[in-house]
């Protein structure tokens, strides 16, 4: 059973998101849904999120090129990250801030119990969260779809400073960052 003591609930997972995903992902990641619902955890940082809605929106964007699998949306963070389930491979972050990759573990669980363990070391080391709760101080808390993004981006010699972090619709955020970076193929 995966434990998160921090996770804040923004709405169930509406059943059918379970139906059509349940044979898509792993049983770790519908034990969260069910049990969790969306929202937030990682102090804020990392959301649960509406598969379908991220398909629709930033599917084209995910850059997946090794293996022909696919890549599921699962999560997000306060900086425009997206956290992806590709069967075969596991838990990939798509750092687009960064123009990198990471791998997040072969199972849901992984992330989430290195999450609850490590906290801000874990999420700093893995998803470059340094910049997050400075920017959350400065700038205020973020609303469920909104993510801090470096305006200028990074890739256009935006500085890498919390001045220059504003909130964006995360979603538009992440398309911004491909249109303007190209995808970043894994």
């Amino acid at each position: 059973m995966i434990e998160i003591s921090d996770f804040q609930q923004v709405a169930p997972v509406p059943a059918e998101v379970v139906a059509a995903y349940r044979e898509r992902v792993p049983a770790e990641m519908v034990e969260v849904w069910e049990r969790y619902g969306f929202g937030t955890f990682g102090e804020g940082f990392v959301r649960v999120i509406d598969p379908r809605e991220y398909e629709r929106g930033v599917g084209d964007c995910i850059g997946r090129v090794v293996g022909g699998t696919e890549s599921i949306p699962l999560m997000v963070t306060g900086l425009a990250d997206l956290i992806v389930w590709e069967p075969g491979a596991g838990l990939t972050g798509i750092i687009y801030r960064n123009g990198d990759t990471r791998g997040l573990g072969s199972k849901v669980s992984t992330f989430f119990n290195l999450t609850r363990s490590g906290g801000a070391k874990h999420l700093a080391r893995v998803l470059d969260w340094s910049a997050f709760p400075e920017a959350v101080a400065t700038h205020g808390p973020l609303a469920f779809d909104e993510s801090f993004t470096y305006v200028p981006l990074l890739s256009l010699g935006g500085p890498k400073s919390v001045a220059n972090l504003e909130p964006r619709k995360t979603i538009e955020a992440i398309r911004t960052m491909v249109e303007l970076q190209g995808l970043i193929e894994h």
